[in-house]
């Protein structure tokens, strides 16, 4: 079961987010935007619909009465779902039912019509009350099976009574109780619990949860399959030979996702050591707790930088949520703060690692809230949701690939987005024996996309520069280097283009000494096209956002700020075998075969 979509009305900055949808690909959804645009507010607002329990300053400001909050969820059940299963044992609990083991309280053909269902939670005059959609409430309740009756001779047969009775004003209940079989909301913000450097037995058998420490040292025990407590009762020996087992064991463990090079290498060690003694509170056992980067210099985690202590801390944290439960939805709020470069790449493979289905446990579903572009994968674009804060209507979330609004809140919060693709321009090609020269990154995402998409095998390069005059420093570098290029543009002067005209211009006199048929030769301007996105028809450009209106100039029906971005998502999309040669018009196919075939010329032809 997965949470497919929520909706959150009156909560904070926000009016109505309207329906968001997660990420329909993976397990993994990221809330992108700047500070103060919402973020923290949509996953605590989740998160109270988990506690049933609204922050007190989650009301959002008005001079009339107190509006009335609404937090919506939706799930989906996955087709290993086995929903009558799920609801038997919360049904018999419930209701208290004595049912032989094999005996069945509902019917399972009627509830398998259930596929997905939304549980909302309203408050209103300060008081939460949650209902479930009418349709699941309606089958729910003709779904309730009749008692078996046992025939007894010589009496009359007894009417059929059923196992249970749900009155038409009962849906909170019914919603309560569908709640208790929905994956399990947890919360992590600014810091998680960090861990302590000693903590005392006293306080873990009293079970003091507001002590500093407590929680990520019960997040250990998880993890190691332990109890600290049980160790006082233990003789020295055997206390001993277990703590080093199981030091050596999450040490290990941890290595395996902390990428970062400490003195050379990452090798960090966590350890515990156990300190028995026989008094009481302050004056008895106690556990101390070690992160040693360097063999022989164990220090407490108060000594270690607040990065590395933070992302041992929320490893801790999501290593033990993982071990106890199934199906989860964690929330990580803003997870690269106080991490640099390295440690954020860490978090991003944990993340996915954890979200990763794996033997017969599913991935957990995670959404975080980041504005850092290091924390962005240009792999997975289509997790992205922004967040924009606008003065109208306050916290809004759309799709990158939407264009409700385009302003300089939806500038900000691309940002970081861009900055991602930025930074990953090294995974672009570089150059290499055979160039094909673009002008941006939206050329190199689009021409790479057809390539496939018309079946070309040439063992050549698509590398992208920065803009049509930045082009020439990749023709030097090829030059300079002894490797064959070509340099496509578009921008054609005959459709009112002037970049194109001018840096064919430059070629030609820098490159080759005034030779127009030479410069023809390595410099193919696409032919009455005017920027990339103009190489297609507006149905092609739909296979990636139905939204995108209808003009003459593809490039503002899809808009500036989001052209790198919606040239991703075409890639991704040809990938993963959305779009096929057979969806795509023949006009946008003719456009790029022919610009193929000037590459094929030059690089095919002389291979």
């Amino acid at each position: 079961m997965r949470l497919l979509n929520f909706q959150i009305k009156k909560y904070r900055s926000i009016d109505d987010t309207g329906v968001v949808k997660l990420s329909e690909f993976d397990n993994i959804s990221v809330f992108a935007g700047q500070n103060e645009s919402g973020k923290s507010s949509i996953l605590k607002a989740l998160y109270d619909f988990e506690r049933s329990e609204f922050e007190a300053d989650s009301t959002p400001f008005s001079i009339d009465d107190k509006p009335a909050q609404i937090i919506s969820c939706t799930y989906k059940l996955d087709d290993d779902d086995n929903l009558p299963e799920l609801l038997a044992d919360v049904v018999k609990d419930e209701y208290s039912l004595q049912v032989e083991e094999s005996g069945k309280v509902l019917d399972e053909n009627n509830l398998n019509k259930i596929k997905e269902f939304t549980i909302t939670r309203t408050k209103e005059s300060d008081k939460i009350v949650a209902s479930i959609d009418g349709k699941t409430f309606n089958i729910f309740r003709t779904s309730i099976l009749d008692k078996p009756v046992q025939p007894v001779e010589g009496e009359e047969p007894k009417e059929k009574e059923k196992y249970f009775i749900v009155a038409d004003t009962e849906n909170e209940k019914v919603a309560e109780l569908f709640r208790q079989i929905t994956p399990r909301i947890i919360f992590f913000d600014d810091f998680c619990d960090l861990l302590p450097d000693k903590i005392f037995l006293s306080v873990l058998k009293d079970k003091k949860t507001d002590t500093k420490g407590y929680r990520a040292v019960k997040n250990l025990e998880k993890i190691l399959n332990t109890e600290f407590i049980s160790k006082d009762t233990e003789n020295d020996p055997v206390r001993g030979t277990k703590q080093n087992k199981e030091n050596d064991s999450l040490s290990v463990d941890f290595q395996k996702d902390w990428g970062q090079r400490i003195h050379g290498e990452n090798k960090v060690v966590v350890k515990y050591d156990f300190q028995k003694r026989n008094g009481d509170a302050e004056n008895g056992s106690y556990i101390n707790f070690y992160v040693e980067t360097k063999e022989g210099q164990p220090l407490p985690p108060k000594q270690r930088s607040k990065g590395l202590v933070w992302f041992l801390s929320l490893w801790l944290e999501l290593k033990a949520q993982d071990i106890e439960h199934n199906d989860l939805v964690l929330l990580l709020d803003e997870p690269d703060q106080h991490l640099h470069v390295k440690a954020q790449n860490d978090i991003l493979k944990l993340i996915n690692k954890l979200a990763s289905k794996k033997d017969e446990k599913r991935g957990d579903q995670i959404i975080y809230a980041t504005h850092s572009p290091y924390l962005i994968e240009v792999d997975y674009l289509s997790r992205i949701k922004l967040i924009l804060n606008t003065e109208k209507q306050g916290t809004i979330i759309e799709d990158i690939v939407t264009s409700k609004i385009d302003t300089e809140y939806k500038k900000d919060a691309l940002q970081p987005i861009a900055d991602a693709i930025g930074l990953n321009v090294s995974e672009f090609s570089t150059l290499n024996k055979k160039n094909v020269i673009l002008e941006g990154i939206s050329d190199f995402y689009y021409f790479s996309s057809m390539k496939k998409i018309l079946g070309k095998n040439g063992d050549y390069h698509f590398v992208p520069g920065i803009g049509v005059r930045q082009i020439n420093n990749l023709i030097s570098l090829s030059l300079g280097y002894g490797l064959e290029w070509i340099a496509i543009i578009d921008d054609d002067p005959t459709e009112g283009g002037k970049d194109s005209k001018k840096k064919f211009d430059e070629i030609k006199d820098f490159v080759f000494d005034g030779d127009m048929e030479k410069t023809k030769e390595k410099v193919y301007i696409l032919s009455r096209i005017t920027g990339i996105e103009n190489m297609f028809t507006t149905d092609d450009l739909k296979l990636v956002d139905s939204n995108v209106g209808k003009s003459n100039d593809k490039v503002k029906a899809v808009g500036q700020k989001r052209k790198m971005i919606f040239s991703k998502l075409f890639f991704e999309k040809v990938n993963s075998g959305d779009i096929t040669a057979d969806k795509l018009s023949q006009t946008t196919k003719d456009n790029f075969v022919r610009a193929f075939d000037f590459i094929d010329k030059n690089f095919v032809q002389s291979s």
